[in-house]
């Protein structure tokens, strides 16, 4: 037996509240049916943006009583109770404090995303101007969260499995590979929808505990893994090199990721920029700079690397001259600015520090002399994510 009580109330994210039932007569007609009573929640979660940045919002459209087989309750633990006739439930909503992370940030708080500025001094065989430029853009990328710090490679095992990477490490680096493998020529966006329909037909329609995993994809046809990774680009060439990969590691690696590069591009559709961030995101080791299409543009913009349209040249380029600290923190880095602000197209030369300060060489003047434009503003802000900190502190920043 099910009853549903409907109810318009919102959980607040950061006072959740509690539920309880006063139950008596409930489980008094519950001991005459041998069953007992359980209160689950429906409480669907989506990950949704606010003015002051992502966050996650959670509602609750309705509750649910819900009468299940028990056999923890005696009759004698419900002596005295009284029969008064037709069922009466009463849910009682009590707020208390939980605060293990800060969902929404405060009104007068920048989104915590932050990346270590660089205190080395520039040595001849670097490019000038490079830490400056470096950390100009740490400090802007402390006032946005771009789909990269959200829905990037790196981040999609942990969204779509909370704590997977300390619950089952095998698991968390198999869906960190599969989550690389679908990235190339494909939005953040996209290829978080695609790896969470992966994960989500595991785990509730094939059945495997750990969702999205070796043996999952193994057992699947190759039709079947293209329909859910359809919105990806190239969706049929992957869902061909996720198969073949899935083979490799079972027969030659135990089921596991590789540790060293060499082996890693031997998997199918694994080149040296997913290779590299796999190898430091899957096992901490830090041999390579991840080089992607954001970081490829920006690096040859800024003289940080020779003219080319080869990433792979840009990737030697910066090893030579990069202090290896910064290796991990420039892909993150530099794809959320080439995401939000510096862009292919329709860049945003106005909000830029870098434009203002004259560090960067390449600015579009006509844009530069927009700025503080109340339409411009409205422009500025119709893209992947919210700039509204980045807007209003920019002249601080200058």
């Amino acid at each position: 037996m099910v009853r549903k009580l409907r109810s318009s109330a919102q959980v607040d994210p950061v006072r959740r509240g509690s539920v309880r039932i006063l139950k008596n007569r409930v489980a008094k007609r519950a001991l005459k049916t041998e069953t007992s009573v359980s209160f689950a929640k429906n409480v669907p979660k989506f990950a949704g943006e606010s003015k002051y940045g992502p966050a996650e919002t959670i509602s609750k459209p309705s509750s649910t009583i819900k009468i299940e087989p028990d056999e923890g309750i005696s009759p004698t633990s419900l002596t005295g109770i009284k029969d008064e006739g037709p069922l009466d439930f009463r849910i009682k909503y009590e707020p208390f404090e939980t605060n293990p992370l800060q969902v929404f940030p405060k009104k007068d708080e920048s989104p915590a995303n932050i990346f270590a500025k660089s205190t080395l001094t520039e040595e001849e065989h670097s490019p000038s101007n490079w830490t400056q430029i470096y950390n100009k853009v740490v400090e802007m990328r402390a006032k946005f969260i771009a789909p990269v710090d959200t829905m990037g490679c790196e981040r999609i095992p942990e969204q779509i499995n909370p704590l997977i990477r300390h619950s089952n490490p095998k698991v968390f680096r198999f869906q960190l590979l599969i989550s690389l493998m679908l990235s190339s020529q494909t939005k953040d966006e996209v290829n978080y929808d695609a790896v969470s329909r992966l994960n989500h037909y595991f785990l509730t329609e094939a059945g495997y505990i750990d969702g999205l995993c070796i043996e999952a994809v193994n057992n699947s046809s190759e039709s079947t893994i293209d329909s859910l990774i359809q919105k990806v680009g190239f969706h049929n060439r992957k869902s061909q090199y996720m198969k073949k990969s899935c083979e490799l590691l079972r027969d030659n690696f135990d089921g596991d990721i590789p540790k060293t590069i060499k082996e890693i591009v031997t998997l199918p559709g694994v080149g040296p920029k997913m290779g590299y961030l796999l190898l430091y995101k899957a096992w901490n080791i830090s041999d390579g700079i991840g080089v992607d299409v954001h970081l490829h543009r920006l690096a040859t913009m800024w003289n940080w690397a020779p003219k080319t349209d080869k990433p792979e040249t840009t990737r030697l380029a910066l090893q030579e001259w990069l202090p290896k600290e910064y290796w991990a923190d420039i892909n993150p880095l530099l794809v959320g600015f080439g995401q939000m602000v510096c862009l292919p197209k329709g860049n945003k030369c106005d909000i830029c520090s870098l434009a203002t300060t004259g560090l960067c060489k390449n600015v579009n003047k006509k844009v530069l002399k927009l700025r503080g434009d109340p339409k411009r503003l409205i422009d500025v802000q119709k893209g992947r994510g919210d700039l509204t900190h980045l807007i209003r502190d920019i002249e601080d920043l200058a």
